[in-house]
């Protein structure tokens, strides 16, 4: 599968709280296809692709995907944790800052996320395969995904 134009792109890491504080690192999750997704709550079209990426997520976790949200939200992750816990979301959630978007925002080639949600698709070898701002159709998302799986 070719990704991301002809130059490899690898994914930045982080090492991010999850709702209960408890860190949650990308590299734990190597060797698997990873979707992280840049979101807030007071996001109206990431409120909406919040739930299209949990089915995704249960469709494909047995076969080796990963989805990882990134809030960008500024409250507590408490109340971030409640609106989750509204939708029935499955995969796991952490709480991102100014320089983990930047680190996103800054890949060669591919040029700055001007919006959110901004959903990258990760293939095994840690590699960004696809880029996505604003909202994306489900069918878009899987055959991404399908792709590297």
């Amino acid at each position: 599968v070719e990704c991301l134009g002809k130059v490899e792109l690898s994914a930045p890491v982080f090492s991010l709280p999850d709702m209960n504080g408890q860190k949650v690192d990308l590299v734990s999750f190597q060797g698997r296809v990873i979707v992280i997704e840049f979101w807030a709550t007071w996001c109206a079209p990431c409120r909406e692709e919040i739930p299209v990426l949990n089915q995704i997520y249960k469709a494909y976790r047995e076969k080796g995907l990963v989805v990882i949200g990134i809030s960008l939200d500024r409250k507590p992750p408490q109340e971030v944790k409640k609106f989750l816990d509204q939708l029935q979301v499955e995969y796991p959630n952490v709480m991102g800052d100014e320089e983990i978007f930047e680190k996103y925002s800054q890949l060669a080639n591919i040029g700055p996320i001007r919006g959110i949600p901004a959903t990258f698709v990760i293939d095994r070898k840690g590699q960004i395969c696809q880029r996505y701002m604003g909202l994306t159709e489900k069918r878009t998302l899987e055959e991404a995904i399908q792709a590297v799986l």
